[in-house]
């Protein structure tokens, strides 16, 4: 979760306590009129710090004459290669330890300090999980015993002190925890003192003592060790782990946490406003890595009563919209289109065509960088609802960038606006209901195209006694419905790979890879469990050594679940389609439609796999 919004509403000093006390890793980004700067925080302590001035350590030291001779040039080959400035100019005896320390430490404050007694910029916080010394140009555990700069060595109080206006600040943030579990409920809130002048606040209430969860059992033996989906983990040093940056900054302006019935709040920059119940239903997905877009989105969004998930990641996307899904709700998704999908099949146009497989009625717009009328074509042919160009780098000088932006922001709004009115006429209003009912709609549009892509492809199978276009067929079907799949033939010694689709994590294309791919029939695989059974298998799969060979052929790409479907002829098994969601690791529903076009494609199948068999001599 993203905290954001302008230095006049909080100010750099409240940010960096802010990060340190909750222990957050990250990036805090400030844009102002002189261009991006940036702060880098790992578990809360400040690590680093750039600005167009001083884009980057090696920059700066050279530009503090600390660098003798040719030692920049070395030192930039050694960060092409993978090793840091920093510690490649201690590895090679250029800078003492105690030398490059204290330069970091005064190129973070010659960053921090024209900052601190600014309001003028955005800020937006980008949470990460890890950072790498790369990305911090050093290794600080080999050169602070903190790791780092706690707030004090940065914004200039003494050690142990509280640094103004926080002082009391864990102490409140304590009590805004408390109310969040609920041990304050039959009590008043607690004042916060922020120390900011006036009578001492009463005593923050002792948080609920938490019920220890039991340790979960190990994995079995015979079970593929799929990777479950991560959860928060709550930490309480001294602020819990799992404490929202918003939550935080709603404790600073001394409001209670978010309530969750009608009327809740929420922050937006720092403020308090209240947040109605419609609010909860009227939910809009942003992925755009410019902040200054982010930011402005934000404050749209805001002023029209909606809730707007943003990243600047793919994979938080994902989750997000997962989450989105498994709670039924309806929601409009604005995707921009990264390097990788200017040829048509990057993530953001995987992540349309998987929501539009999901429920096709949920709307999608893709943002380009550029206007291309033949991406356009594609995009919308995928399912697309709208195609928009974000405003050019030219147009978001100072002087011009807030009217662009705005404007850009004010189109976003239109579009959701509008799609919000459609599904309330749709539906006949907001709540859980509603959602149920808009999803089970989507469903049976999903069965009525099913038997309306059946037909047309069945007409298609023209020659059935050719598998390779039998099998095409197939495959293309079921990529209507799964993220990646393989076709198998079953052979009286073998499964024998027909072709595939989908991400294989790099490399050769899946649709080769399958057609490597050869399983014993003796071999216990979930392919003989489903030929055996003659039955649909959804779930994990054993742990044997058939089925980490089809793992590994696909991709090595490790799933959340699987789904095995065999195609039949009369009463055997001759062919087994495979999928799973190693790509996105979403559940895999609603694949009635598929299983419908695999039972009637059996004929089809079976007739070209005795023409290939027979061609073959078996």
């Amino acid at each position: 979760m993203s905290l954001l919004g302008r230095l006049e509403d909080l100010s750099l000093t409240d940010i960096i306590q802010i990060v340190f006390l909750s222990r957050r890793t990250g990036v805090l980004e400030i844009v102002d009129a002189k261009g991006r700067h940036t702060v880098l925080f790992r578990q809360g302590l400040v690590v680093n710090a750039s600005s167009p001035d001083h884009p980057d350590l090696l920059v700066w030291l050279q530009g503090r004459g600390l660098l003798p001779g040719q030692a920049a040039e070395t030192l930039r080959r050694m960060e092409e290669s993978g090793i840091p400035f920093g510690t490649a100019a201690l590895e090679l005896n250029i800078l003492r330890k105690e030398d490059l320390g204290e330069a970091i430490r005064s190129r973070i404050l010659d960053v921090v300090s024209p900052l601190l007694q600014s309001r003028e910029g955005e800020f937006n916080f980008i949470l990460s999980e890890t950072m790498s010394a790369l990305d911090i140009e050093y290794e600080p555990d080999q050169l602070f015993r903190e790791g780092g700069f706690p707030p004090q060595k940065i914004l200039g109080a003494a050690e142990g002190e509280k640094i103004k206006p926080l002082q009391g600040l864990e102490e409140s943030l304590k009590a805004g925890k408390a109310l969040l579990r609920g041990a304050a409920s039959d009590t008043a809130p607690a004042k916060l003192n922020l120390g900011l002048g006036g009578g001492d606040a009463p005593a923050a209430p002792a948080p609920a003592p938490v019920p220890e969860t039991p340790s979960a059992p190990p994995p079995a033996e015979n079970v593929v060790p799929f990777p479950a989906r991560e959860e928060p983990q709550t930490q309480f040093s001294p602020v819990p782990e799992d404490t929202p940056l918003g939550d935080v900054a709603a404790a600073i302006a001394g409001a209670a946490p978010p309530a969750r019935d009608a009327g809740q709040f929420k922050v937006t920059g720092g403020l308090i406003e209240v947040e109605s119940p419609e609010a909860a239903y009227r939910n809009v997905v942003l992925f755009e890595r410019n902040p200054l877009i982010r930011v402005a989105a934000k404050r749209a969004f805001g002023k029209k009563n909606a809730k707007i998930f943003q990243f600047g990641s793919i994979d938080d996307v994902r989750e997000a919209i997962a989450d989105l899904f498994r709670s039924t709700s309806f929601f409009v998704t604005f995707l921009e289109l990264t390097e990788n999908d200017q040829g048509g099949e990057g993530p953001s146009v995987r992540l349309l065509q998987q929501i539009k497989r999901k429920n096709p009625r949920l709307p999608v717009v893709v943002i380009d960088i550029e206007a291309d009328l033949r991406r356009r074509h594609h995009l919308l042919s995928l399912g697309a609802d709208l195609y928009l160009t974000r405003p050019a780098p030219a147009r978001l000088q100072p002087g011009m960038a807030e009217e662009e932006l705005t404007l850009f922001a004010d189109e976003l709004v239109l579009f959701a606006e509008r799609a919000f009115a459609q599904w309330r006429q749709m539906i006949g209003g907001y709540g859980p209901e509603a959602g149920k009912k808009f999803y089970e709609l989507a469903q049976k549009d999903s069965l009525d195209r099913s038997f309306t892509v059946l037909k047309q492809l069945i007409n298609e199978l023209s020659n059935p006694d050719d598998i390779g276009q039998v099998s095409a067929t197939i495959l293309r079907m079921s990529a209507e419905y799964l993220d990646r799949g393989a076709l198998f033939m079953v052979a009286d010694d073998a499964f024998v790979g027909l072709g595939g689709f989908g991400l294989t994590g790099g490399g050769e294309e899946m649709d080769a890879r399958i057609r490597r791919v050869r399983i014993a029939r003796d071999a216990p695989s979930i392919l003989g469990d489903v030929a055996a059974a003659r039955e649909v298998h959804r779930g994990k799969m054993r742990k044997t050594p058939a089925n980490v060979q089809l793992i590994e052929s696909m991709g090595g790409m490790l799933p959340t679940e699987v789904v095995a479907m065999p195609i039949m002829h009369g009463d055997k098994t001759i062919g087994i389609l495979y999928g799973d969601n190693a790509e996105n690791r979403g559940p895999i529903d609603g694949t009635t439609g598929l299983e419908i076009f695999l039972s009637q494609a059996g004929y089809a199948f079976g007739k070209a796999v005795q023409a290939r068999l027979m061609s073959a001599g078996r």
